[in-house]
């Protein structure tokens, strides 16, 4: 039996931002510092060049040098799950097969995104992925990104006959995520901060996130309470996170991330087009909200 000791899928992932430099490079620097957070908070994983990480904008010379730099830099402290998936099956083959060898240990595959196509197409789709790689593959289900929701019987349908390793669900449905969870005996991960606590209750392995790119040891501390039994921290810490989930998305996500990873010291607010920084409105939301998030989290965290 699989346990969470064992399991490569289970715990804490972030969806790792791009950090830019004023000239619109990616901020080596600024991404190292990243990574640095994220092992010493005890991050399970990190998820180079996905939706947070801004992969629409991103050459592929560019995602691969990002998977190289952190698999040379912490590829012995957490693993490596690289984005390589679009809705063009020859370029997402073509991509895995560069991010596999360039050192990811797992491939992010979201369903295409616009074209929406049948469950015979998605299944002919990640069954060409994972013929065409050696590393697992885990399913990224976000309709809010690709206008395509899939039943449980279609994703049941997928993941049996592809032989999915994993599959991040960012529906926001924490009932189809319970049934997911019931129809598959591979972990699953929450890809929606404000309902992860919830989605543990139901079965979930754990979770790739966008705030622990701003607080990684509360969400990692959240999640071992949980773990262990003591539910009255776990809620006690997502209660006092909820306020900055919820600003992270007061715009399209990354664009308040980068302005609170600005705030903490991190990296720059900077963006390729068409993304933009968010509002000054938003700005000194989000920062009033990250600075009283960071107090009240040092009298909890350990």
């Amino acid at each position: 039996m699989v346990t969470k000791a064992s399991n490569p899928f289970a715990g804490v992932w972030t969806a790792l931002a791009t950090p830019f430099t004023d000239n619109l490079d990616i901020d080596w620097k600024a991404f190292e510092l990243l990574l640095e957070q994220q092992v010493n908070a005890g991050v399970k994983g990190v998820v180079i060049a996905g939706t947070t990480g801004e992969s629409p904008v991103l050459a592929v010379q560019e995602k691969l040098a990002l998977i190289r730099k952190a698999k040379a830099l912490v590829g012995s402290k957490m693993r490596i799950m690289a984005g390589s998936g679009d809705n063009n099956t020859n370029a997402s083959v073509e991509l895995s097969r560069l991010s596999a060898d360039a050192g990811a240990d797992s491939l992010l595959i979201v369903t295409p995104p616009y074209n929406k196509p049948s469950t015979a197409g998605l299944i002919g789709h990640f069954a060409a992925i994972t013929k065409a790689v050696n590393v697992p593959i885990c399913l990224y289900h976000v309709p809010g990104r690709t206008a395509q929701a899939l039943s449980t019987v279609q994703i049941t349908q997928i993941a049996t006959e592809v032989k999915i390793a994993s599959i991040k669900e960012a529906s926001g449905d924490i009932a189809y995520f319970s049934r997911v969870v019931n129809a598959l005996a591979i972990p699953i991960l929450s890809g929606d901060d404000p309902t992860y606590l919830g989605s543990l209750a139901v079965g979930g392995e754990g979770a790739i996130s966008v705030a622990s790119n701003v607080f990684p040891a509360a969400v990692v501390q959240m999640t071992d309470a949980y773990w262990r039994g003591d539910s009255v921290t776990a809620l006690t810490i997502h209660k006092i996170l909820m306020p900055t989930i919820d600003i992270l998305f007061c715009e399209v996500n990354p664009c308040p991330l980068k302005a609170a990873l600005h705030v903490v010291g991190t990296c720059n607010n900077n963006f390729r087009l068409p993304l933009a920084p968010v509002t000054t409105e938003n700005y000194g939301r989000i920062k009033k909200v990250i600075e009283s998030t960071n107090q009240l989290l040092e009298d909890v965290l350990k």
